[in-house]
């Protein structure tokens, strides 16, 4: 990464003395501009200093500031806990806009690997008259009592909103999650998992990696993770759940791959990949053929035909 030059510093002085110690973080004068604005409405004149000596650390913003806005839900966010992103909200609208408009008559929902629970907030938010039982699963203890937190927060904020929302502590890679849970058959599986291999983590964001503010103060254990979390999402709770759909966020074109191949043998199933506004393949989605789900293919950039292979749609 660059060296901040002495003009963007002295440039960044004129305008505020804060805004030079947010430059590290944001590169720019105009976005760390914007984060000083969003640290001057969001908290009390007495703790911007603080906010901005933090930011100067790297700390996230959204942890420095204490929520994050997730498709008109405003998320709390701690430390411990990943931060929820704008991909995963992009793609969670969608499919609530898309549910909007099929013939789902009752939404069952699973969110495994939930963290914040912004997930099943907002599709209970968006779906509350269709989605009568949502549940979210999470190995960590933090998310768990994090994702509880932003339940109770919820109600308290639309009291007129019935949600009838439920966490769980558990192990996607628990063969017998699903048993332990006893849950009712669910019809929709989410999932936002660890996606980003190792050998991607310890890059440089200059060489495509991950950032340096997520290395040193978001969990590895919401980061790290291939197919294995993949193949145990299918094998341990579609597969038993007898889920009639799925949505798993992914960052490789490979994991898509990988996820039609662990179902390829089962005619039953559709599988397709929607992309991100960036033009990035983003989800992996499937549905069973004839169920209340087809109407998932609208979401999709690509639909498979064979493994490895695609057709537009």
């Amino acid at each position: 990464m660059s060296r901040i030059s002495a003009k963007l510093i002295r440039d960044a002085r004129r305008i505020s003395p804060f805004l030079p110690r947010l430059l590290p973080a944001n590169r720019t004068i105009e976005q760390a501009s914007l984060e000083l604005k969003w640290i001057k409405q969001e908290l009390p004149k007495e703790d911007w200093n603080d906010a901005v000596n933090q930011r100067y650390q790297l700390v996230p913003l959204q942890y420095i500031l204490g929520s994050q806005p997730f498709g008109g839900l405003n998320i709390k966010c701690k430390q411990g806990v990943l931060i929820p992103r704008w991909e995963t909200e992009e793609w969670c609208n969608k499919l609530v806009e898309t549910l909007k408009q099929t013939h789902v008559k009752q939404l069952v929902v699973l969110d495994a690997c939930t963290g914040t629970g912004c997930i099943p907030l907002l599709i209970g938010h968006e779906l509350n008259n269709i989605a009568p039982k949502i549940y979210g699963l999470d190995v960590s203890g933090k998310a768990f009592d994090l994702a509880n937190e932003n339940l109770s927060l919820y109600k308290q904020r639309y009291p007129n909103n019935p949600i009838d929302l439920k966490f769980y502590l558990g192990d996607v890679f628990d063969a017998e999650i699903m048993d332990k849970l006893g849950l009712p058959k669910i019809n929709l599986l989410t999932s936002n998992p660890p996606y980003i291999p190792y050998h991607d983590y310890i890059k440089s964001i200059d060489r495509d990696g991950v950032a340096k503010s997520v290395k040193l103060y978001e969990p590895s254990l919401a980061l790290l993770g291939d197919g294995e979390f993949y193949r145990s999402l299918v094998q341990n709770i579609l597969r038993p759940s007898q889920a009639e759909a799925f949505v798993f966020e992914i960052g490789y074109k490979n994991q898509a791959d990988y996820v039609n191949f662990l179902l390829e043998d089962d005619s039953a199933w559709s599988i397709g990949v929607m992309k991100d506004s960036s033009n990035h393949i983003r989800c992996v989605l499937g549905w069973l053929n004839g169920s209340d789900f087809d109407g998932l293919k609208t979401l999709c950039d690509d639909v498979y035909l064979f493994i490895y292979l695609f057709i537009d749609v």
